[in-house]
């Protein structure tokens, strides 16, 4: 059971207009079956049967009639104006085959009336307009009768149904243009959602379609401007915090650099550093963030400015990138991010490969380098701000424990990620994510 429902799930359409279609095909298909059933096979058997016994009554008393009426004449007058039967005697004759021509549906119903009425042999035979009965009468002949088919079976019958398919399958079109229509908006919500969840900037999105779908969009509006507006007020929170830390920061350093030179006047010159960095680093991403558009790039040609920007003799890079990948981005918010990322492998690294794979939807930048790599348990925890790995990237080296948590900042301010691995040339692999 489970399997089947699984199998059940795996033909379901998955888009809600598919979902919607069937929704409307199965009621559709449905009446037509039960139509169907009811109406030419209850039905117009029914009325089949009753319309072949009418016509067997009426042939039995024409061939009672010519049996005993010495006047042939008369009874065919009879049979013309009464009975719409036209009526012809071969006088002394015998029938050559008797039974029915075919033995199709309607031969049947016609044959099995005619049995339940006439004694005598018979020979049925149809056209498509006409019934022709040949019946064998002793001491007479054969009688040879004939009257219209649609006594029997009207053509209306068939055309009902197909009228009653062409109009349900009229109305399914009708019914898909206008699901169409309602979804239209739906999707536009999406894809104004998933824009916007990339970074790009949408305008203003215009609510429309039905009134559930409306709310939506007013509701999208509403998320949109918090968020940005939350965004808009931390960034500059954070911008003016480390702003007004620059004045007091060269105040030290000034002081400092005045005092004496001794172990302890160095550790808190390299402190004072260390906080300059960090409120440098934060500005100069704050400004980014906060202004820059985003624009279609080619992304071999942004690699390689990156890498030729970091270029160190003592570092070997190399990208393999192909020339036709475009992507929307912000390109100097994006170089930062590439920037941290490049320098933090140049400092325990001799040689540093980058890749770049597009799959479907997804831009894959792929970054190894050779150097001591980092453990799989800190793989997340280098995310957080301000942390550092003292074991093999200590205080030494200039790093404030920013870098990689503005590269991730970044990646999801594009819609993307930045995931940590070990690399197969015995460091660390970092890769980033990208949607086209």
């Amino acid at each position: 059971m489970k399997v089947l429902s699984m199998t059940i799930k795996r033909l379901l359409p998955r888009s809600l207009f598919g979902r919607s279609l069937i929704i409307l095909v199965t009621p559709l298909i449905l009446v037509q079956i039960v139509l169907g059933y009811i109406f030419f096979d209850r039905h117009t058997e029914t009325v089949l049967r009753v319309l072949s016994a009418t016509i067997a009554g009426d042939i039995e008393l024409m061939v009672d009639l010519t049996s005993r009426e010495k006047n042939f004449k008369r009874v065919q007058d009879l049979a013309a104006r009464n009975l719409k039967l036209e009526l012809t005697l071969s006088k002394k004759q015998k029938l050559k085959e008797s039974g029915l021509r075919k033995k199709t549906w309607l031969y049947e119903v016609m044959g099995e009336a005619l049995n339940n009425t006439l004694t005598q042999p018979y020979y049925l035979n149809m056209d498509s307009d006409n019934i022709y009965l040949d019946v064998e009468i002793p001491n007479k002949g054969v009688l040879h009768i004939s009257t219209l088919r649609k006594r029997l079976f009207s053509r209306t019958t068939p055309l009902v149904l197909i009228w009653t398919t062409a109009s349900a399958l009229l109305l399914f079109i009708v019914a898909s243009l206008f699901m169409r229509n309602q979804i239209r908006p739906l999707r536009r919500l999406s894809e104004a959602a998933d824009r916007f969840g990339k970074g790009h900037d949408i305008g203003l999105f215009k609510p429309e379609g039905a009134t559930e779908v409306r709310k939506a969009g007013f509701a999208f509006n509403i998320m949109r401007d918090r968020l940005r507006r939350q965004l808009h007020e931390r960034t500059e929170m954070l911008a003016g915090v480390s702003h007004d830390l620059r004045t007091p920061l060269t105040r030290m350093k000034l002081q400092l650099a005045m005092m004496k030179s001794d172990d302890k006047i160095e550790s808190l010159q390299e402190d004072v550093d260390s906080m300059q960095k960090l409120v440098e680093g934060f500005l100069t991403y704050a400004r980014g963030a906060a202004h820059e558009v985003s624009e279609l790039t080619n992304l071999k040609k942004l690699l390689s400015k990156a890498v030729e920007q970091l270029d160190n003799p003592s570092i070997v890079m190399e990208l393999e990138c192909d020339d036709s990948i475009e992507i929307i981005l912000k390109v100097d918010l994006f170089k930062r991010c590439l920037s941290n990322i490049l320098l933090n492998a140049q400092k325990y690294a001799h040689n540093i490969w980058i890749s770049v794979d597009s799959i479907e939807d997804i831009v894959k930048i792929i970054i190894d380098d050779d150097g001591p790599g980092i453990p799989n348990s800190e793989h997340e925890k280098v995310f957080q701000p301000f942390y550092r790995l003292e074991a093999s990237r200590n205080s030494e080296t200039g790093g404030v424990g920013l870098g990689l948590t503005i590269a991730r900042d970044v990646m999801r301010s594009h819609g993307g990620q930045v995931r940590l691995r070990k690399s197969p040339q015995g460091g660390l692999r970092v890769i980033l994510r990208l949607p086209l």
